[in-house]
């Protein structure tokens, strides 16, 4: 479900926008687009760890532990094909605007439907240190 498209304020009030330094940082898809449309530029590069594999298995994409945290992380994770693709994208750093654009030509995809994918994948790879962050 797409969200309501942002529409101009009558008055514009200045903040800071240091606090949206990275996908942690940002709460929705619509602020994002908002804050770029604006000019502001995410420079945070983002990186898949090496101690996560992409394979498929029956035709099923999957992570598997191959690093350091195999000790305490028993079996894989699944993934669907758009959050497979991003990975596999991380290999080399690469910016939510960078992942965003490939994510859209890849699945023909809406720019708005593309950045609340994009959001919603590296909070969680955050949440889980499974990805490095410059």
């Amino acid at each position: 479900m797409l969200k309501k498209r942002w529409e101009t304020p009558a008055i514009s009030v200045s903040f800071d926008t240091r606090i949206f330094n990275d996908a942690e940082n940002m709460n929705n898809a619509e602020s994002k687009i908002r804050l770029e449309k604006g000019g502001y530029k995410f420079l945070k590069k983002f990186q898949s760890k090496s101690d996560y594999v992409h394979r498929r298995i029956a035709d099923n994409d999957v992570l598997i532990c191959v690093g350091r945290n195999i000790a305490n992380f028993n079996g894989y994770i699944e993934m669907n094909a758009s959050a497979a693709f991003l990975w596999d994208e991380m290999k080399e750093p690469r910016t939510s605007g960078e992942l965003e654009k490939s994510l859209e030509e890849h699945f023909n995809l809406p720019h708005e439907k593309a950045v609340e994918d994009v959001l919603d994948f590296l909070k969680e790879l955050q949440k889980n240190d499974m990805v490095t962050v410059s």
